[in-house]
């Protein structure tokens, strides 16, 4: 971690340990079981691709990402995906190549099309442009969120550096703040990434 980051963080978990309530940190939908099982599935593999960077690189456009086939947003279509991206990471895969198996295992290459396997191997890329233009890196919601899913920290260790910051926070109070961001975080992405896709079949 560079000093940049060290103080960033810092200045993201005294704002945590701040917060009295999770709306204070920001107001977020409730994902139903299906939305958020898919949501912390391909963050995870976001992770998985992106772990180890010193800092975000630069969003990157694109006309389109058919992560779901098009047209069908629907709980099923999450689920289907969220089920062939564990199925690929249990086989071993990770990051983009989970990405790329998944594809492989929802859609085989006899039926895929040129455009679709240009676009397969921008998902990572995808998402984390999503995830920077839902939240700013300054964001204590983001620093945790990228701390949660791009490093192999849990919930317990990230609870342990905020307590360092906070000691006035019980072991329930920090744990509760992690949750509150890591919810909030799955929560706007998981919009973004829909508004991306939406306006991106509008493009297509």
């Amino acid at each position: 971690m560079t000093p940049r980051q060290r103080r960033l963080q810092q200045s993201a978990f005294e704002k945590a340990a701040a917060a009295p309530r999770k709306s204070w940190l920001g107001k977020c939908i409730l994902l139903t079981g299906i939305q958020s099982g898919w949501i912390k599935s391909l963050l995870t593999t976001w992770g998985e691709g992106v772990g180890g960077k010193t800092a975000p690189r630069m969003p990157r456009g694109h006309a389109c990402w058919n992560v779901l086939k098009g047209r069908n947003w629907s709980d099923k279509a999450l689920e289907r995906f969220t089920v062939a991206l564990n199925q690929a990471r249990e086989e071993g895969f990770r990051g983009q190549q989970a990405m790329n198996r998944a594809h492989s295992i929802l859609w085989p290459q006899s039926t895929a099309s040129v455009i679709d396997e240009a676009l397969q191997n921008d998902d990572v890329d995808f998402v984390e442009q999503c995830v920077l233009q839902a939240l700013d890196i300054n964001d204590p919601v983001y620093v945790v969120g990228l701390q949660y899913y791009t490093t192999r920290k849990k919930i317990s260790d990230i609870t342990r550096e905020l307590q360092a910051i906070a000691p006035w926070l019980t072991d329930g109070e920090a744990r509760k703040r992690v949750r509150w961001c890591l919810e909030i975080f799955r929560a706007k992405t998981f919009l973004a990434v829909r508004n991306q896709m939406r306006a991106g079949l509008e493009d297509c």
